[in-house]
């Protein structure tokens, strides 16, 4: 994660230019590339028939309809030595057959460039993207889209450049830096949802350091994290926190540690400040190649109480393909935990996290459910058209590339907020099925307004290869939102079954039968559609 520094920028005009400059810099970096051998492009076309029946109870005149949309695309994958790029272009036309939408056309696009050297110890990443979502405004319409309601939809833009620096790992003395970048630009969707336009930056920087206790002697872990969020419409979110812990050696797996930790976060012209810092003293238990397990009893030096507490901070790799790790402790706002664990077989993948973190709504995106990594087609969208990845002896085919799978909360807000989020992620991939599971719990406390949001998913995707050419998927998402202080609560849920063929080796085609829901407290806002979806793919 990045950490950022942000400088006042309220003109439009110097807003623009920095949004150029960043979109004209990754397509230089993508346009300087050679084409070799490991390079792919893939001009493509798709069509696509949309039959639908909804049931609205504030839009009556919205019953049934139906929607045509042909989107022509270009892809291109890159991958050399030092260089890693990928750029997603497309252009989607709709044609509606009922008289209460508007024909509409959308463009989306996707650059990511990631420039290493030094073994890959430094790298640069520069990527831009424009997409149309849904913001969290009022109506918290997780399944509407382009095609049953384009107007609840903001153009989205997100530019950002990161620069990482590390040590070589054989080095005693470990050291990373992080760099990074980022805009959001937010614009107001056709049916207002009272939220305006959004724009934000993010300027982080972070560095991490630590010396083992293998080595022999003092050994320390530490770091420093600060991060400036710009609000055009509200005040600079800042966010500033350090942690340093010293070891001094008692016996070979035994050691006497002192630790110090600062946090602080606030809101200018705000009655949101707070500064914490507590310091310590306790006991680390060193195991195995690197698990340890660090008990300590603190003190806090500046905060809202004054009283003492027990921490805790763990490693456990007992294998190469298990870990688990994180912390219990305390912040200005009372416990807090950290938890990040994975499992990995050659057919199934498990990952485990639990966190908090303060910040807005535009920049949660980072917070992303982790799903592994998985071996592709270079045209893959969906899990379910990959496997998991063997390991590191597997030699990738031709048009396939590693592609990491995350859940992504595409709810944009611009409030800060304290975000609680734990989840747990499995992926299983064996002969013909594929399987990926994901289930979370978040609870979003609002910092500057009075409410708290809850919210709980499930989602579970399947696909059966039912022959080499051919295969059957089955989806199922759920939502439970709670509304904080709206007194409204939202129940959601998306049944999806598909199958798909391979017509040729550059043509598919794939039919969809969906039902979404939403029961709502409310009544204005239940929701319901059944859709059956024709797609038809052809790749030049």
């Amino acid at each position: 994660m990045a950490t950022t520094i942000q400088v006042q920028n309220k003109s439009p005009l110097r807003t623009a230019s920095v949004n150029k400059l960043v979109v004209a810099v990754s397509l230089a970096l993508t346009a300087v590339l050679p084409v070799q051998a490991n390079s792919s492009f893939t001009p493509k076309v798709g069509i696509t028939g949309h039959g639908y029946q909804l049931d609205l109870p504030t839009e009556p005149d919205k019953q049934r309809g139906g929607a045509l949309e042909v989107e022509p695309a270009v892809s291109w994958r890159y991958q050399g030595p030092n260089v890693l790029t990928r750029l997603d272009v497309s252009h989607q036309r709709l044609w509606y057959s009922d008289d209460e939408r508007d024909d509409m056309s959308f463009n989306e696009y996707l650059v990511q460039n990631v420039v290493a050297g030094f073994d890959r110890r430094l790298r640069w990443t520069v990527d831009a993207s424009q997409r149309y979502t849904v913001r969290s405004g009022g109506g918290g319409a997780i399944f509407r889209d382009r095609i049953t309601n384009p107007g609840e939809l903001s153009k989205t833009r997100r530019y950002g450049t990161a620069i990482a620096l590390e040590t070589a790992q054989h080095k005693e003395a470990q050291f990373a830096l992080d760099l990074s970048a980022r805009k959001v630009n937010s614009k107001r969707p056709e049916q207002d949802d009272d939220l305006g336009d959004i724009n934000s930056e993010q300027y982080n920087l972070s560095f991490r350091t630590s010396r083992h206790h293998q080595y022999g002697g003092i050994y320390w872990r530490g770091g420093a994290n600060v991060t400036r969020t710009e609000r055009e419409q509200r005040s600079r979110l800042t966010r500033d926190s350090a942690d340093l812990m010293f070891g001094i050696p008692l016996f070979p797996s035994l050691a006497w540690t002192l630790q110090g930790r600062y946090e602080q976060n606030n809101v200018r012209n705000s009655a949101f400040t707070n500064e914490y810092a507590t310091a310590g003293t306790g006991l680390e238990w060193q195991f195995g190649r690197v698990s340890r397990i660090n008990v300590n009893y603190n003190t806090v030096l500046t905060g809202r109480d004054d009283g003492n507490f027990v921490s805790a901070d763990f490693l456990l790799a007992p294998s190469r393909r298990t870990s688990l790790s994180g912390y219990w402790d305390r912040r200005y706002f009372g416990r807090t935990a950290q938890m990040s664990g994975q499992y990995n077989l050659r057919f199934l993948t498990m990952r485990l996290s639990y966190t908090d973190r303060v910040s807005t709504r535009n920049f949660l995106e980072t917070e992303l459910i982790d799903l592994g990594v998985f071996v592709c087609p270079d045209d893959a969208t969906d899990i379910g058209d990959c496997f998991n990845f063997p390991g590191a002896g597997y030699e990738l085919g031709v048009n396939e590339q590693l592609q990491q799978f995350f859940d992504v909360d595409t709810l944009i807000r611009d409030d800060v907020i304290l975000n609680r989020q734990g989840a747990v992620a499995i992926g299983y991939n064996k002969n013909r099925l594929t399987v990926g599971l994901n289930l979370s719990s978040s609870e979003q406390r609002y910092q500057e307004l009075d409410r708290v949001d809850r919210r709980h998913n499930a989602s579970l995707q399947t696909s059966w290869r039912l022959t080499p050419h051919s295969s059957l998927r089955a989806n199922v998402r759920a939502y439970q939102y709670d509304f904080g202080n709206n007194n409204r609560q939202d129940k959601s849920w998306q049944y999806e079954l598909g199958w798909s063929r391979d017509l040729s080796s550059a043509s598919d085609i794939n039919l969809t039968a969906r039902h979404s829901r939403r029961d709502s407290n409310n009544d204005d806002f239940d929701y319901r559609e059944n859709r059956l979806i024709l797609n038809y793919n052809y790749r030049f």
